[in-house]
């Protein structure tokens, strides 16, 4: 062999030994702690520690584990490992002993389901621990309190598990925390003052909780604050008006508190604000017209408040903006405004907010909407032929009004509506007009039909489970219509359908065989009509109360027929 090969071949083997000498094996005590933890599961089915085994080094081997090549000190936890499993689980409980690992930054323990029991008070002398991640599994009972005096915390994610307890004031000693996720727990009490300490953070998510108190004033502090996520507690006070100071903000959420007062007319002074959810509070006095001055914003829920009219026209500022929901305000605004129609969302609801008179034309120049409702008003008049142009629509919504019309031609132009609701109206003529609607090919199919309580007549068209409008539907509800005839044979093959009402429709003959063995239905509602002869055998249960109300009727789930 020549003599350069002879010395690269030696640079080489140097080079290997080098790096075999400067990777140390797992450190015994990180090692044992993650034995002791393993020992903790007592169920594995889908293998997530398999390689986890005395033979093997836990910093090359281990599944999830990484570790300080230099010291062979354990420095990340991250279970599962990659699995296409997407219910994998592991049973069992979260080991003491992992506070054992001194040079530990990340525990990551995700989504595993059946990790139970308490957090160990143990994890609070891992000084070194910049996250914390134990979200979407079974943990009970408190936090522990050591775990607020960790001071290089960056990230702290216990959501999804059973939690409770409160939070003590201990947390605003985490002031380099950036990321706090609690949601979907059972946590009680205040939210403590100190939290206004946490300068540093980004996301607070406490949903879905059982927080109440006042949302404390110190949140004005947090100046770093981009998602304020705090919906689904028991929050109570006014909306701070030193909100207005949180210039980074991008999502207010407190959406099913108890909030009071008035809107802050400092939100407009959020420049970067691009959702709010106020939706289901107590909140009282008009719309700010600042609101305008966010002009970022993409989303303004304010439905089922108490907020009155009339809705500032300052929104016309807001170009960017896709979804306004006021439903369920007394805004007593009865002609709804013609700007409304330049606004150029996609979805608009103003259920509830006192509309009279016909439908808005305006509307007719609404083409971006694919949302649109506006039920329980007392909208009158007809269902005018320009619907029709709307040709964007997905969901329409125009129950519990006072329409009297029939269905006009241009309807079957709706070629992307899903879900329709005409409920609680006096509609009136053919079922056909609704049902033969045009589709878009992929999209456009029906979802969901609500024609309950109106006045439509001549019965169910025999070819209904043939029409391709509503191969998918999942939906079906024709109750309360004075339609008469039988129960088409053919809707047997809508094999999608969930929920089937047909009471009080003046239906006769026998209920066809087939229909009620859909694989996917759960209900089934033919009651109060003129239906005779037996149910037809069927293997899902299916209550009686669906069936009462037919003298004729007779078999399983109502009593026995009799033997001629």
């Amino acid at each position: 062999m020549p003599m350069h090969q002879v010395k690269l071949l030696s640079l080489l083997l140097l080079s290997l030994v080098t790096l075999c000498y400067h990777s140390t094996a797992c450190h015994v005590t990180d090692r044992e702690a993650l034995l002791t933890f393993k020992d903790g599961i007592t169920s594995d089915p889908f293998g997530i520690l398999s390689s986890w085994n005395r033979t093997g080094d836990c910093c090359t081997n281990w599944a999830g584990i990484s570790c300080n090549p230099a010291t062979g000190r354990v420095t990340s936890l991250n279970i599962p490992a990659m699995t296409d499993a997407i219910d994998a689980y592991l049973e069992g409980t979260l080991s003491p002993a992992l506070g054992m690992l001194s040079h530990l930054s990340v525990l990551r323990i995700v989504g595993l389901k059946k990790i139970s029991g308490p957090i160990p008070p143990s994890l609070g002398s891992l000084t070194q621990l910049t996250d914390i991640a134990l979200s979407a599994n079974n943990f009970s009972g408190s936090i522990p309190s050591s775990l607020w005096g960790l001071k290089n915390l960056k990230r702290l994610l216990l959501s999804s598990n059973n939690l409770s307890g409160y939070l003590p004031e201990d947390i605003g000693m985490l002031r380099g925390l950036v990321y706090l996720d609690l949601s979907n727990n059972q946590i009680t009490g205040t939210i403590p003052q100190s939290i206004g300490n946490l300068t540093s953070l980004s996301v607070l998510d406490l949903i879905q909780n059982n927080f109440s108190g006042n949302i404390p004033v110190s949140i004005s502090s947090m100046t770093s604050l981009r998602f304020l996520r705090l919906s689904k507690n028991h929050l109570n006070g006014v909306l701070p008006e030193s909100i207005g100071s949180l210039l980074k903000l991008e999502t207010i959420s407190l959406f099913d508190n108890s909030i009071t007062g008035n809107i802050p007319s400092s939100i407009g002074h959020l420049p970067m604000l691009r959702e709010i959810y106020l939706s289901d509070n107590q909140l009282t006095g008009k719309i700010p017209s600042t609101i305008g001055n966010s002009t970022k914003l993409l989303t303004i829920d304010l439905s089922s408040n108490n907020l009155s009219g009339p809705i500032p026209q300052e929104l016309t500022q807001l170009h960017d903006l896709q979804t306004l929901d006021l439903a369920f305000n007394p805004l007593e605004i009865h002609t709804p405004p013609a700007w409304l129609g330049n606004l150029g969302v996609f979805r608009l609801s103003l259920a509830g907010t006192g509309i009279t008179g016909p439908l808005p034309e305006w509307l007719q120049l609404a083409k971006s909407l694919t949302i649109l409702d506006l039920s329980s008003n007392s909208i009158s008049g007809t269902i005018p032929n320009w619907i029709g142009s709307i040709t964007g629509l997905e969901y329409l919504n125009l129950a519990h009004n006072a329409l009297q019309s029939t269905i006009p031609t241009e309807f079957r132009n709706l070629v992307n509506l899903m879900e329709l609701d005409l409920s609680r109206n006096n509609l009136s003529g053919p079922l056909r007009a609704v049902l033969e609607k045009g589709n878009s090919g992929l999209f456009g199919g029906f979802k969901t039909l609500n024609l309950s309580y109106n006045s439509f007549i001549g019965g169910i068209p025999e070819d209904i489970g043939a029409m391709e409008e509503l191969s998918g539907i999942e939906m079906l509800d024709f109750s309360y219509n004075p339609l008469g005839g039988t129960i088409p044979k053919s809707m047997k093959n809508l094999n999608s359908l969930k929920e089937v009402r047909m009471a009080s429709d003046g239906l006769s003959g026998e209920i066809p065989i087939g229909l009620l063995d859909i694989a996917v239905m759960t209900e089934f509602d033919v009651s109060s009509n003129q239906l005779t002869g037996r149910i037809p055998k069927h293997s899902r249960p299916l209550p009686a109360d669906g069936f009462k109300g037919n003298p004729g009727l007779c078999g399983e789930p109502l009593p026995p027929c009799k033997q001629n």
